[in-house]
């Protein structure tokens, strides 16, 4: 599933194609696209004919902001598999092609999602955190909210695993499963330890690491790692994976100790990849 580096990447990318841009019509090539509106004629009506006047993103989802006559945000929510590109519109339809957006100037913005897991969703608003999607996300990983002082405070009294509120989209926005698990790396932190119980140096490091990890994985254009279908707008995969000291590395040697990596089982089928030397 795309995380933060990821959906920052896209997000780059869409500003230096698309802006400027007119959504002359979107084309809906599966319903369960428009699955979070009544009816796909309702995502329709607050996307079709609108300018494209920037590109965001919160957490791990790119967001498309819209002018008109009442400004209005589209939403992409990616699941597992989604992917966007943007491609001439003489192009033919790539398989798993779930929605398009024709654009004026003879470019099309596609979205792919081979497992459905994705969606848009279009909120007639640019106050994304006043949705009901984002208004209890947690700080941006690179905002001011976002301090260690802040760390004490969300982790405080939580009993849970560590690797596991860094998932929480309602404490930190926009890390998952990989990034996750090579922070917990980079801050010698085993992923299994309580959140509640990480001590002030603790916190400090974390800090540092989740912002030094995401600025790397963005440097990297997001991570293609073996069990994710991720690439750019370009169809191009990223390359953080080739950084990875832990994810997806079980029984390999530790790149910097040579102990083999561990990995400890959580709800989902997921699982939390550690080193048992350079993590304590």
């Amino acid at each position: 599933m795309p995380e933060l580096p990821e959906a920052e990447t896209i997000r780059c990318q869409l500003e230096g194609e698309i802006v400027g841009a007119a959504v002359r019509r979107l084309q809906i090539h599966d319903r369960r696209v428009a699955r979070a509106h009544k009816s796909p004629e309702d995502l329709t009506a607050l996307v079709q004919g609108r300018p494209i006047v920037g590109v965001g993103r919160r957490g791990k989802a790119p967001l498309l902001f819209l002018d008109g006559e009442r400004p209005a945000t589209l939403v992409f929510r990616l699941g597992m598999t989604g992917l966007l590109r943007v491609v001439p519109s003489d192009e033919p339809l790539a398989k798993g092609t779930v929605a398009a957006l024709v654009l004026t100037g003879g470019k099309h913005l596609r979205f792919l999602d081979q497992r459905r897991f994705g969606s848009m969703v279009a909120y007639p608003t640019r106050e994304v955190d006043r949705t009901p999607e984002f208004e209890h996300y947690g700080p941006e990983p690179f905002s001011g909210e976002f301090t260690a002082e802040y760390l004490k405070s969300a982790f405080s009294r939580r009993s849970a695993k560590l690797g596991i509120v860094l998932m929480d989209q309602r404490v930190i926005a926009g890390i998952g499963k990989i990034y996750s698990d090579e922070i917990c790396f980079r801050a010698g932190i085993r992923p299994g330890r309580s959140a509640g119980r990480l001590t002030g140096p603790m916190r400090e490091r974390l800090w540092q690491a989740t912002r030094e990890v995401l600025s790397e994985g963005i440097d990297c254009r997001g991570s293609s790692a073996r069990d994710e279908t991720y690439r750019d707008i370009y169809g191009i995969p990223g390359t953080f994976q080739e950084r990875m000291f832990v994810y997806q590395r079980t029984g390999e040697p530790c790149r910097v100790c040579g102990a083999p990596i561990r990995r400890t089982p959580i709800p989902g089928g997921r699982g939390m990849h550690w080193c048992p030397k350079c993590q304590k």
